[in-house]
């Protein structure tokens, strides 16, 4: 009887987040919403490595380029555009493909938590917080990398978990090689194979282990050394992606010295210090740009250590409610998109209330929910790790994984950055819910235990 109503109860899920899919797909294309500051730039490299053979962010048609441009984005999305249009020449297809592909990410986060923890956990309790994570739908309705990023993460993480379970060499090979494709994606991902070696080498002491792990890990180094030599060849960096300098430099950097000034100093400095350069070479602005990084950083450690506590924060318990702003109202309209804290700060709480009683109503009703939803879950993933329901090493995979991207998202962090790793959080989640529920059985059939 359990069992059935369980089923009734998912099978109701699973349909509410199809439909929700589908909803977030039909309105985004009906009203060209598909787009980001960045979508371009990944649009601009699929047609390049087709027309040109380069890997280049920009417009390539131009006698100018743009050296930042040669190794800015890493080809992993744009490939999947190429790929998508092989199949469907069709402008509509990536995001038809993106939003299966979301789904399929709920249900592999699905597969994983009936893996490691079958007998304990009720599967439509996992189901529930996607109902209530917007960016999962708005993303995947998007140009851009995120749920393709989120598919083979999980999909590398799923065959780490097999192979833990299994002891067979083919799930280890399977794993790195999704694990390559990981930071081809997105170079956030970059040292995340380093980790899942050591990890590899001290918990598993059997003789084999360890030289595969080696070899792996060197198959690793030299197809990070082949981008490097490229863009070195473009750019005379010799390094994996710019995208880092350009985030810390144009986000981190700001938001640091105004923590320790204030934003007006903040401004200045860094205008300055950006029109001073731009006439260098491309190479001499990249060595100014990390000497003013590194001396920003280690001229007040403790600032930057508490802003990267504030962002890990963030990451954590942002709702996504900007996410839906900027999806609702088009990325054109950045500027323009209405703050609480804005709106605070100029007319007190009847600002706020002003914002509130515009929203739509369904708007209205359906953020609550999310906020909330969003606290419970970092509540209980917070507890998970107190949680007997799953072995330890597993346990250790996924809590290190979303503690990587929490630690190297930074201040600027939003609902977004942690869209790749959220089905992981879910998971331990509910497996820390699955633990409290059994502790309070325990306690009601016998209190004085």
């Amino acid at each position: 009887m359990n069992v059935t109503r369980n089923l009734n109860k998912e099978n109701v899920l699973w349909a509410i987040l199809i439909i929700t899919q589908i909803f977030f797909l039909g309105y985004a294309w009906q009203h060209q919403q598909i787009k980001t500051a960045d979508s371009d730039e990944y649009i601009h490299q699929a047609y390049n490595i087709v027309h040109y053979g380069v890997i280049y962010s920009g417009d390539y048609t131009l006698p100018e380029k743009d050296p930042a441009l040669y190794g800015l984005r890493t080809p992993g999305y744009p490939l999947f555009l190429i790929f998508s249009k092989i199949l469907f020449n069709s402008n509509f297809f990536p995001l038809l493909l993106q939003c299966i592909l979301s789904i399929l990410n709920i249900y592999l986060g699905y597969k994983i938590v009936k893996t490691i923890s079958a007998n304990r956990v009720k599967s439509h309790h996992y189901l529930l917080f996607f109902l209530f994570f917007p960016s999962q739908f708005i993303y995947s309705t998007i140009f851009m990398s995120e749920i393709l990023f989120q598919s083979t993460l999980l999909l590398c993480i799923f065959y780490l978990l097999k192979f833990e379970s299994s002891g067979k060499y083919k799930h280890l090979y399977i794993h790195h090689f999704l694990l390559a494709l990981t930071y081809i994606i997105k170079p956030i991902a970059l040292f995340l194979w380093l980790g899942y070696i050591l990890y590899g080498i001290f918990v598993h002491n059997n003789r084999g282990i360890a030289p595969r792990q080696i070899i792996l890990g060197f198959m690793h180094v030299l197809l990070l050394g082949s981008f490097g030599l490229k863009n070195y060849y473009h750019t005379g960096i010799a390094e994996y992606s710019g995208i880092g300098r350009k985030l810390l430099i144009n986000y981190n950097m700001p938001a640091l010295i105004s923590f320790y000034e204030n934003p007006e100093y903040a401004k200045v400095k860094i205008d300055s210090f950006q029109s001073r350069i731009k006439n260098e070479p491309y190479a001499e602005q990249c060595a100014n740009i990390d000497l003013f990084i590194r001396k920003e950083v280690l001229g007040h450690p403790i600032d930057f250590i508490t802003l990267q506590f504030v962002g890990a924060t963030k990451f954590f318990l942002e709702s996504g409610r900007w996410d839906l702003e900027l999806w609702k109202n088009g990325y054109q309209h950045l500027e323009n998109i209405p703050s609480l804290r804005k709106a605070y700060s100029l007319e007190g709480i009847s600002g706020i209330y002003n914002e509130i009683k515009q929203l739509p109503l369904l708007q209205l009703i359906y953020i609550p929910f999310v906020v909330l939803s969003n606290f419970v879950l970092f509540a209980l993933f917070l507890y998970s790790i107190f949680s007997k329901s799953i072995l330890l090493r597993y346990k250790i995979i996924l809590w290190c994984t979303v503690l990587y991207f929490a630690l190297l998202t930074g201040p600027s962090a939003s609902a977004r950055f942690r869209l790749p790793v959220f089905p992981i959080m879910v998971i331990l989640a509910v497996n820390g819910m699955s633990n409290m529920g059994q502790k309070t059985k325990n306690i009601m059939a016998d209190p004085f235990n």
